[in-house]
C-alpha cells in the first residue's frame, strides 16, 4: 500500500536571497547562443534545430542574489512511500524528485546531492544539481526550476494516492502538470501540457534526471548513432555520428568523457524508448516511457579540470555526477510547433535496473538485450488509467498568482484539470488586477524597486487604453514594448517615463537598451550612472552598473564608484571584486588587480560556460609577463601564460 504525506525536508542550503526585478532587456547571451552544425546532420535532422529560441526571458525575474552559505533549512516536501520504495519530491524547489530510494535493495536510484546550491546555469540564474528537473517550455532549464509549484493530493478509483504538482509557465502560456505514483518498485510519472490559448506555441520538454558518476558508471541505451553536442563560449556545435567513432576510449563510460559533451542518442522509431546508467556492481537506475517521449541523451562534464570544478562546485561532498535525460525531441536544440487548443502527455518509469557484474560491463549488444528484457516485462506499468483521478484535494502547496491572475486575464480557465485559487494572487499580480479592471495603473513611489513586470499582446493591449500617465505606466509599456521587439518605441517611453518624474528603473532600462540593443556605450554609462544616484540600496542595480561601465571602458570610473559610493555589501560580491580586479588590470595597475584576482577570489553566481576568471587570470598574467620582459602585451600567448602560471584549479570553470 502507498502511503502519500506532506512534510518538511531539512538540508543544508545556500540563501536565494532576493530577486532581480530589473528585466531582462538583451542582457542573456545564453538564449541567443549561435548554433553550427556539421555537415552529418542530414536536412530532416536539422529541420527544427534553433527554431522556438526566445529572445528575452521577461516576464520573469532574475533569481542572481544567492550566496554559498550551509545553514540548515526546511523545505516543503512530499514523500510517496511503500514497501518497495520511497520518493522524495520538492515542491518548493520547481517539483524536483530529490531521492529515489530502493528500500529492498538499499539502493538510492538517483545522484541526491548532500546541499541545496544554487548555481548559474538557468535561464533565470539560480540552478542546483541532484534528482530529477521537469523542463518545460524553452530551452535551457525550467525558468521555474527554483520556485515553488502548486502541489496536492488526489486519488485514483483504486483509492491508490496521487501526487499532483502543477504551475501555469508565462513565457508559452501554458500549464503543466507532474504526477506520481508507485506501483511496487517502480516509480511512475505522468506528464501533461495543456495549451488552451488560441495561439500556437513553440514546445519543448526534457526531464533530466542526475545519477552518480564512478569510474565504472557505464550509460547504456538501445542505440549505436548519436548526436553530440559541444561548446566554446557562447557557441554550441552539433555533429552525428557512431558512438564507437565519438570517443577514444568506449563512449559507454561516463570518464572516457574528456571534456564537457551532450549525447543526444538517435534512437530507431521502432525501439523502445529507455535509457540506463549502471555502476560496478551492475546495479543502476532504469528509465523508460511510451513512445512521446522519443529523445534520450547523456551529459558529462568530462574529466579535464573545468569539468571536475564544476563537479564540486555544485555540492558539498556528494561527489561528481552526470546526467541522463529524456525529451520530446531528438536533441535540445529545438523546439516543435504545439498547437492551440491542445495538450500533449505522457508517461515515464523510474525503476531500478539490476544485471549481472559481468554482463553489465560485458559485450554490450548482451548488456542491451537484457535491459531491453527488463522494460518489455514492465511497460504494462505505463497505464494512462492509474492517473484517472477520481478524488482531488485542495492544493495542499501553492505555487504563484500568475496562473489566477492569467485567467481573469483571459476570463476562462486556463486548465481543464488544475485548480489556480484566486487567493493565490499576492503583491506580485496586484497591480496588474488594475489593467484587467479598466482602472488607473498605480504610481507607486519611484524611489522602491517595481516588484514584478507583465508581458504580451493582451497585456500591452490593455496598458496602451488605459487611463494612466504616469513615470509608472510608461516604464511598464516600455518593458512590455520592448518585450514584443518594438525597441525604438521601447526607448520612447522610457524617456517619457523619466520626464514624467525621474526614475532609477527607466534609465536602467535606457542604459541596457542604449549597451546591448543600440550599442551606444557612452550613452549606457551617461544612464547607469545617474539611475545609482537615484537608488544607491538596491544590489542588482548596483551589479549591472558596474557591467555597463566595464562594457563601456569606463575603469576608472568604477573603480571611484567601488571606492566612494557602493554600499560595503555590494562591494563584498564575488562578481563585484571580479570586475574591479579587471579594471585595473585594464589599467596596468597591476599589483592592485592581484589584490582582487587572487585565488581566494569566489564568484558565486560564475555562469556555465562562462570565462571571465579564466580571461582575467590570463590577461594579468600576460601583462605581469609582458613588464618583465619590457615588451607587449599582446605579444604573450595565452598557452604561454598558462605554462608559467597555471590556471588556479578553483578558477577553472572551462567546459572545452
Amino acid at each position: 500500500m502507498t502511503e502519500l504525506r506532506f512534510e518538511k525536508y531539512t538540508m543544508p542550503a545556500a540563501n536565494m536571497g532576493i530577486e532581480s526585478t530589473l528585466p531582462d532587456i538583451h542582457r542573456n547571451a545564453y538564449i541567443r547562443a549561435p548554433i553550427a552544425v556539421s555537415e552529418n546532420i542530414s536536412e530532416e535532422d536539422g529541420k527544427n534545430i534553433g527554431k522556438g529560441l526566445i529572445s528575452t526571458l521577461l516576464p520573469y525575474s532574475i533569481q542572481d542574489g544567492y550566496d554559498r552559505a550551509e545553514n540548515l533549512r526546511d523545505f516543503d516536501a512530499a514523500v510517496l512511500e511503500n514497501d518497495c520504495m520511497r520518493a522524495v519530491f520538492l515542491p518548493s524547489l520547481g517539483g524536483r524528485l530529490w531521492s529515489l530510494y530502493d528500500k529492498k535493495r538499499d539502493l538510492e536510484l538517483l545522484y541526491k546531492n548532500d546541499i541545496f546550491r544554487p548555481a548559474n546555469l538557468a535561464l533565470r540564474n539560480a540552478w542546483y544539481a541532484g534528482g530529477v528537473e521537469w523542463n518545460v517550455g524553452i530551452k535551457g532549464h525550467n525558468p521555474l526550476t527554483c520556485s515553488p509549484l502548486f502541489a496536492g493530493r488526489a486519488e485514483n478509483e483504486k483509492g491508490e494516492p496521487i501526487l499532483r504538482m502543477y504551475e501555469f509557465e508565462r513565457i508559452r502560456g501554458v500549464v503543466y502538470t507532474v504526477e506520481a505514483a508507485l506501483q511496487d518498485d517502480a516509480l511512475i510519472v505522468n506528464i501533461s501540457i495543456e495549451n488552451t490559448d488560441e495561439n500556437d506555441v513553440y514546445m519543448y520538454w526534457w526531464s533530466n534526471i542526475a545519477v552518480p558518476e564512478t569510474e565504472k558508471t557505464r550509460v547504456i541505451v538501445p542505440t549505436e548513432k548519436s548526436f553530440f553536442c559541444t561548446y566554446t563560449e557562447g557557441r554550441y556545435f552539433l555533429d552525428k555520428g557512431e558512438l564507437r567513432d565519438i570517443s577514444d576510449g568506449d563512449a559507454t563510460y561516463a570518464v572516457n568523457a574528456p571534456f564537457s559533451r551532450d549525447f543526444f542518442y538517435d534512437i530507431p522509431e521502432e525501439s523502445d524508448k529507455w535509457i540506463a546508467s549502471l555502476h560496478a556492481d551492475g546495479r543502476g537506475l532504469l528509465h523508460f516511457s511510451d513512445p512521446i517521449l522519443k529523445g534520450r541523451k547523456l551529459f558529462v562534464w568530462g574529466m579535464h579540470n573545468g569539468g571536475r570544478n564544476w563537479n564540486e562546485w555544485l555540492t558539498k561532498g556528494a561527489g561528481p555526477y552526470i546526467e541522463i535525460q529524456a525529451g520530446l525531441m531528438k536533441t535540445q536544440l529545438e523546439h516543435f510547433i504545439m498547437p492551440k487548443k491542445s495538450r500533449i502527455g505522457w508517461q515515464e518509469c523510474y525503476t531500478a535496473a539490476c544485471l549481472a557484474p559481468a554482463v553489465a560491463h560485458g559485450d554490450l549488444a548482451a548488456a542491451r538485450e537484457a535491459l531491453g528484457r527488463i522494460v518489455s516485462d514492465k511497460k504494462a506499468l505505463l497505464d494512462p488509467a492509474r492517473f484517472h483521478a477520481v478524488k482531488k484535494d485542495a492544493p495542499t502547496y501553492y505555487g504563484s498568482g500568475f496562473g489566477a491572475l492569467e485567467e481573469m486575464l483571459r476570463g476562462a480557465p486556463i486548465s481543464k484539470d488544475c485548480v489556480f485559487p484566486r487567493d493565490s494572487i499576492g503583491k506580485e499580480q496586484a497591480d496588474f488586477l488594475a489593467l484587467i479592471d479598466g482602472k488607473p495603473f498605480p504610481c507607486p513611489d519611484p524611489s522602491l524597486p517595481i516588484v514584478s513586470h507583465a508581458v504580451g499582446a493582451r497585456w500591452l493591449s490593455l496598458m496602451e487604453k488605459n487611463p494612466a500617465r504616469s513615470w509608472y505606466y510608461y516604464n511598464h509599456l516600455g518593458v512590455m514594448r520592448y518585450a514584443a521587439g518594438e525597441h525604438e518605441k521601447a526607448k520612447q517611453c522610457f524617456l517619457r517615463s523619466i520626464e514624467s518624474e525621474d526614475n532609477a528603473w527607466a534609465r536602467r532600462n535606457l542604459a541596457l537598451l542604449y549597451k546591448n540593443v543600440f550599442h551606444e556605450g557612452e550613452k549606457a554609462a551617461e544612464q547607469v550612472l545617474r539611475a545609482v544616484t537615484l537608488c544607491k540600496d538596491y544590489p542588482p542595480l548596483w551589479l549591472e552598473c558596474a557591467e555597463v561601465l566595464m562594457a563601456a571602458g569606463c575603469y576608472e570610473t568604477l573603480i571611484a564608484l567601488y571606492e566612494k559610493d557602493m554600499p560595503e555589501a555590494v562591494r563584498e560580491k564575488g562578481r563585484i571584486r571580479m570586475m574591479i580586479g579587471g579594471c585595473y588590470t585594464k589599467l596596468s595597475e597591476l599589483e592592485k588587480a592581484k589584490e582582487f584576482l587572487c585565488e581566494s577570489l569566489v564568484v558565486p553566481d560564475i555562469r556555465e560556460g562562462e570565462y571571465a576568471l579564466s580571461n582575467m587570470w590570463i590577461e594579468l598574467h600576460a601583462k605581469i609577463i609582458a613588464r618583465e620582459r619590457g615588451a607587449d602585451a599582446g605579444e604573450v600567448k595565452a598557452d604561454e601564460v598558462l605554462s608559467l602560471y597555471p590556471l588556479p584549479y578553483a578558477w577553472d570553470y572551462r567546459m572545452h
